[in-house]
C-alpha cells in the first residue's frame, strides 16, 4: 500500500518558503531571527558575509538579530540586486553591497534565470530539480561577473567574518574553493545550503566534497536546519542547511 499525503504534491521550495515566512511572523521578540537562532549563543555577530544574498532576507534577519551588526552582500542578478538594495535601505550605514557572484574562477558567465528568483543559478537545473519543482522554469539568462573571495578579500570592509552564509543554488562548493584561504583563516561560522536536488542522479553528490573541504579548512558541523525531505523519493533527503564552526572558536568559546 502506498501512503500519499497532501504535502507530497507541494513542491519542496514552497515548503521552504512558507516555513521561512511562518518563522518570521512568529518572531515577535527582538531576539535572534532564523537562521541566527541556530548558531552558537556565544557568538555575537558583528559581520555577516552573505553570498547569494538574493532579496536580503538573511541579511535583514542578521541586522534585526544583532543591532550592532553589519553585512557584506554578494548578489549578481541585476533585478534581484535592486530588490536587495531596497530591502536594506532601512538600515543605513550597515550594509556593503557587491553586484557580483563569488566562485572558484574569475570572469563573465551566464546566470540561468527562473520563474522563482530564489532558484536562479549558474548551475543548469537538473532533471530531479525540475521534477520536484514544476513551478521553477528557466525564463532567460543574464551575464554576470564572477570573482574569487581570496582575490577580493583585501577590498572587503572587514577582515574578520563572524558568519558566512552561502546559498547559491548548487554553486556552493565553487564558492568555498575560491575562498579557501580567507574562509579557513578569517571566518568563525558557516551556514551553507546543500541541495541533493541539484545533483545529477548517478553522479557524485556534492555534500561529500563540501563536508571534506570544510573539514580540511578546520570546521566542525554544529547544526543542521531547514531539512526538507520526501518519503516517496529514492533519495529522500532533498535539501538542508548545515551550520559549521571553526575548531579554534569551539575550543575557546
Amino acid at each position: 500500500m502506498i501512503n500519499i499525503s497532501l504535502s507530497d504534491f507541494i513542491p519542496p521550495i514552497m515548503h521552504r518558503t512558507s516555513g521561512y515566512f511562518r518563522r518570521r511572523l512568529l518572531a515577535k521578540s527582538p531576539g535572534r531571527v532564523h537562521p541566527f537562532d541556530a548558531i552558537s549563543p556565544s557568538l555575537d555577530v558583528r559581520w555577516l558575509l552573505d553570498v547569494g544574498a538574493n532579496r536580503g532576507d538573511v541579511t535583514v534577519a542578521a541586522l534585526r538579530s544583532y543591532p550592532g551588526a553589519k553585512a557584506i552582500c554578494f548578489e549578481p542578478v541585476s533585478k534581484t540586486f535592486d530588490l536587495l538594495s531596497s530591502a536594506v535601505s532601512a538600515y543605513p550605514g550597515r550594509t556593503h553591497l557587491f553586484n557580483l557572484a563569488l566562485s572558484d574562477r574569475t570572469g563573465v558567465e551566464k546566470m540561468n534565470l527562473t520563474t522563482f528568483d530564489g532558484a536562479n543559478s549558474i548551475a543548469t537545473q537538473t532533471a530531479t530539480h525540475k521534477r520536484l519543482n514544476p513551478h521553477v522554469q528557466q525564463v532567460g539568462s543574464e551575464s554576470i561577473s564572477l570573482v574569487r573571495l581570496d582575490d577580493l578579500a583585501a577590498e572587503l570592509p572587514a577582515r574578520e567574518i563572524d558568519v558566512l552564509k552561502i546559498d547559491v543554488e548548487g554553486h556552493e562548493l565553487n564558492v568555498l574553493e575560491g575562498g579557501r584561504d580567507f574562509i579557513s583563516r578569517q571566518v568563525d561560522t558557516v551556514i551553507i545550503e546543500i541541495s541533493m536536488m541539484r545533483d545529477e542522479v548517478g553522479r557524485r553528490q556534492a555534500v561529500f566534497a563540501v563536508f571534506a573541504l570544510l573539514e580540511e579548512m578546520g570546521f566542525f558541523l554544529t547544526n543542521v536546519i531547514d531539512v526538507y525531505s520526501s518519503p516517496n523519493e529514492e533519495i529522500q533527503l532533498l535539501q538542508m542547511d548545515c551550520v559549521f564552526r571553526h575548531g579554534r572558536r569551539i575550543q575557546t568559546a
